[in-house]
């Protein structure tokens, strides 16, 4: 029962934290990337001749889960939970979502989000920085070893879709990503 009540303590933790991550950005076209970092976000650029392909988010989010490099066997999440307790986002300016998301074990997680208009883009985006942040703090004392890859999470954004990806290897994620939305 302790158990139970610790791990709704968690989520519940990492669901609601209001807390924040600083970040650089840089934009090229329509493309972002960023890496997120404890003190300020390393920002990949992508080229300005970025086209957005037209696929759906569980393809992206698959693509992740097969190729990525993760040790936790990830779970689909429902969408309306992940959508309103995970990132506090509108399930009315979703499009297209898909998520993935760890066992308790590790930080690891699949966020692939395509919003119905890009004035929503940034938001989503901030949420996924409140999720890093929110997750660094439940794993600092819990989980030390998974602030790495929370450190290099990837937030990535092209046109309508917003990716966040944390994983063992954030490059291999990023040109998974890029190979899908590109």
């Amino acid at each position: 029962m302790k158990k139970l009540i610790y791990t709704g303590a968690m989520i519940t933790v990492m669901a609601l934290g209001l807390t924040g991550c600083g970040k650089d950005e840089v934009k090229d076209g329509n493309s972002e990337t960023t890496t997120a970092t404890t003190e300020q976000s390393a920002v990949e650029e992508i080229s300005e001749e970025a086209t957005v392909a037209d696929v759906d988010a569980k393809t992206v989010a698959d693509a992740l889960l097969a190729e990525g490099d993760f040790k936790d066997n990830l779970a689909e999440v429902d969408t309306t939970m992940a959508l309103t307790r995970l990132y506090g986002l509108d399930p009315e300016q979703i499009e297209d979502s898909m998520f993935y998301t760890n066992s308790q074990a590790t930080a690891e997680e699949i966020a692939v989000i395509k919003v119905k208009s890009e004035d929503y883009v940034e938001t989503v985006k901030a949420a996924y920085e409140t999720r890093i942040a929110d997750q660094k703090t439940a794993c600092e004392s819990y989980l030390p070893d998974e602030m790495p890859k929370l450190d290099a999470a990837v937030v990535y954004s092209n046109g309508n879709y917003v990716v966040l990806c944390v994983s063992n290897d954030s490059d291999k994620a990023t040109e998974i990503i890029k190979a899908n939305l590109e």
